[in-house]
């Protein structure tokens, strides 16, 4: 494993308060009310707004009720929300590792790419990370994470094939969006996700912390 690209939150950041925050914002700004407890709201984080809205509540992906959420949920987040994170413990030890081994980092997250690079900035992590892809703001195009990873495939000038990349990441959909761009991937247990999704989704490796990571690269 060469090349790792790596989901951003539940992954590098436990970003839980600002979207909790911002999930809460969206729904009392567009319904009045919040129709869902904490437990519910937790399984937000990572897919896409418009995949939860669709799954949890029966929205259809072009009512125009989903780009009304988007924008409420994005009035706070990019206020306060996008900064009301902490970094996992063994993060920065696992990309110095990871460094030292010549292993290329980039960030592949389903989080617009503007609010993934200014927190890769604020975390003095561009030292790390070669490259940071995104969604597209308004989740209109590139949102889904195997439109990223296809994406940052394209756009990168590394030479990248199925053989020296890997995806790292603690959802569902980054280990379905991995496998729908012929990939392996790497499930992480201490993010969003937990080790029976993981393996729900075929993740080819399951690890539980960061440095876990960093071995596995060296080794495969």
């Amino acid at each position: 494993m060469n090349n790792l690209f790596f989901d951003l939150d539940g992954t590098i950041i436990n970003s839980e308060t600002g979207i909790m925050k911002s999930l809460k914002y969206m729904y009392e700004h567009t319904l009045g009310y919040i129709p869902h407890d904490d437990a519910t709201l937790h399984t937000f984080i990572g897919p896409t707004i418009g995949a939860s809205l669709h799954k949890y509540d029966h929205v259809e992906l072009d009512d125009p009720y989903i780009n009304q959420s988007i924008n409420a949920f994005r009035e706070y987040y990019q206020d306060e929300g996008w900064e009301e994170y902490t970094v996992f413990d063994g993060v920065y030890d696992m990309m110095e590792s990871l460094k030292k081994a010549d292993k290329e980092i980039f960030v592949a997250t389903s989080k617009p790419e503007v609010f993934a690079k200014k927190i890769i900035d604020q975390l003095d992590m561009k030292q790390y990370v070669r490259h940071v892809f995104g969604a597209a703001e308004d989740e209109s195009v590139r949102s889904l994470k195997e439109d990223v990873i296809s994406y940052g495939i394209e756009k990168t000038s590394v030479d990248l094939d199925t053989k020296n990349l890997v995806m790292v990441g603690d959802r569902s959909s980054d280990i379905v969006g991995a496998h729908k761009n012929n990939l392996k991937a790497i499930g992480v247990t201490y993010g969003f996700g937990d080790y029976a999704e993981l393996k729900a989704a075929d993740s080819e490796w399951i690890v539980n912390a960061p440095q876990e990571i960093a071995k596995l690269a060296m080794e495969n």
